[in-house]
């Protein structure tokens, strides 16, 4: 480790110091006393917490000991809240900081924040019960006028010796059923990464598939896109769930609209069967919604316009700015600027019918 800075050679020394602040501990000896000292914090923490029960794929809670997949269920979720939620984040922030891309910490002196940290138990010869903190959530509640509360997902985090083992598919499930059981609005995710949305909308889409009062009506636009083949319309139809779906979702669900309408697209892809022999109309559909969502439900506007374009430097930032002078459009500007627009709405609905047929796959083998 070099702690002078040079050509090359990164400050550690200064980097840590702004993560761990005086809580950074520069000494072997003075590292294992403090370690000895607060190893039993977690364990302190969770005695002042609310154990909350795990629910089952279908969203009712579950006494077992094995998943679905025959796997220990050999975790427990506790909730934090209140005076306790500051000084347990203050000791959180460290690794925050240095496994979470692009994060800032919460403000620890906002009441509204809590802390759903997962933990497993263990015993050693003795028999002496230990906590192992394997992650945490933290979640924001909203006031919603006029009595209602909203819940939103601030940071998530699975320590890496547990990462890829369903722990952080475990926790949005119960964190779905505290929406659910509290009767707040909805549950938001703020700027989910896209390892986090394709396990959030997996869990999603398992909820969907059971809920009974969106069947017929998914069923009915099913039915359209078969016999309507809109790859051969001139005009994009609208293949969307009717308000009272979206309604329903929210309420017993408390999936918000934005959320329901992404897993809306890969429903219909599971109900396409074969989606083979409908792929180019669903491909349409896919299309018409991006080029609406994206470039705009006007493409021939003059003026100014900007146009999302992934390039390999910067796949989420990149975009390109079209300013035709005196909001008159050239030919040359015309034709580069439809040229651009056709090949970045091509990149992004491959992106998302890749994205979308992965997903459908991975719950297509879940509730086999």
């Amino acid at each position: 480790m070099f702690f002078k800075g040079g050509k090359g050679i990164t400050d550690l020394k200064s980097a840590l110091k702004n993560m761990f602040a005086e809580n950074l501990v520069e000494k072997k000896e003075e590292f294992l006393n403090t370690f000895s000292s607060e190893r039993l914090y977690i364990k302190s923490v969770i005695s002042s917490g609310v154990a909350l029960e795990q629910p089952t794929a279908n969203g009712r809670s579950s006494d077992s000991s094995k998943n679905s997949k025959g796997e220990a269920s050999d975790f427990e979720v506790f909730k934090v809240a209140g005076e306790p939620v500051g000084h347990l984040y203050s000791r959180l922030v460290p690794l925050v900081l240095l496994l979470i891309d692009g994060s800032n910490p919460i403000d620890i002196n906002d009441p509204r924040w809590e802390i759903y940290m997962v933990v497993r138990k263990t015993a050693d010869l003795q028999e002496d019960i230990g906590i192992n903190m394997i992650g945490f959530a933290a979640v924001y509640r909203f006031h919603r006028y006029p009595d209602s509360q909203r819940l939103r997902l601030g940071q998530i985090l699975v320590l890496p010796p547990y990462q890829g083992k369903g722990y952080g598919g475990s926790l949005l499930k119960v964190l779905n059923n505290v929406a659910v059981s509290e009767d707040v609005y909805d549950l938001t995710v703020e700027e989910p990464e896209d390892s986090l949305q394709h396990v959030r909308t997996k869990i999603d889409l398992q909820r969907l598939l059971v809920f009974s009062p969106i069947q017929n009506a998914l069923s009915a636009v099913v039915s359209r896109i078969k016999s309507e083949n809109p790859s051969k319309r001139s005009e994009p139809c609208q293949y969307g769930p009717p308000r009272s779906a979206v309604e329903d979702v929210r309420k017993s669900l408390k999936i918000n609209k934005r959320q329901f309408l992404q897993c809306w697209e890969i429903l219909l892809y599971l109900g396409l069967d074969p989606i083979d022999k409908y792929m180019e109309s669903y491909r349409a559909i896919v299309t018409a919604r991006i080029k609406t969502d994206i470039i705009g439900k006007d493409s021939e506007v003059v003026g100014k316009r900007i146009i999302d374009v992934p390039t390999e430097f910067d796949q989420e930032t990149s975009f390109a700015m079209f300013k035709s002078q005196n909001g008159n459009v050239t030919g040359s500007e015309s034709d580069g600027a439809k040229s651009n627009q056709e090949e970045s709405l091509r990149q992004l609905v491959d992106e998302r019918m890749k994205e979308i047929k992965l997903i459908a796959e991975k719950v297509s083998m879940s509730t086999r």
